[in-house]
């Protein structure tokens, strides 16, 4: 009798060790998270930042950031809240940097949360560069949309004067 009942727990140990490292492995949700649709949404996003910055835009920029976004400062302060990220973006377009581009490297998340790696650059409206670099977006579902919600730029050091 103990040798059935050994034998019992070794078989439902080991099955549920598998059924553990199965769903560990693949795990199991109600909808699976789509990974190829969510880099062409943060595509499009990146293509509205562009067009927005390029358009003298900042309220359209704003908004493709949440209320509560913040964006980290090398060397500065952080600007934190979409009010305050609109006036920076203001003082951007004055200084007549209205150029962007923007190219994905990587992006990893889920339903909620995506982080992206990039680099890009920003330019005077004649074209010439004022910095380029690398940069990492942590992205966050708001109303059904991606926003930006923590954004950094590390710049590799290229300025360049009007």
């Amino acid at each position: 009798m103990k040798s059935k009942n050994n034998n019992l727990k070794a078989v439902v140990r080991m099955t549920s060790f598998m059924l553990v490292a199965f769903y560990c492995i693949h795990p199991v949700t109600a909808q699976s998270f789509n990974l190829i649709k969510a880099e062409k949404e943060i595509e499009s996003r990146l293509r509205d930042y562009e067009n927005a910055l390029k358009n003298g835009d900042s309220i359209a920029l704003g908004n493709l950031y949440t209320a509560d976004a913040e964006l980290f400062s090398n060397g500065g302060p952080s600007t934190i809240g979409r009010e305050n990220l609109i006036k920076s973006f203001a003082r951007m377009i004055r200084d007549s940097i209205t150029g962007s581009g923007f190219k994905t490297i990587g992006l990893w998340g889920n339903d909620d949360i995506l982080v992206e790696e990039g680099t890009g650059f920003f330019a005077h409206a004649n074209g010439k560069k004022v910095a380029s670099g690398k940069y990492l977006l942590v992205w966050k579902k708001d109303e059904g949309q991606w926003k930006i919600f923590k954004d950094t730029f590390f710049s590799d050091g290229t300025l360049k004067k009007k």
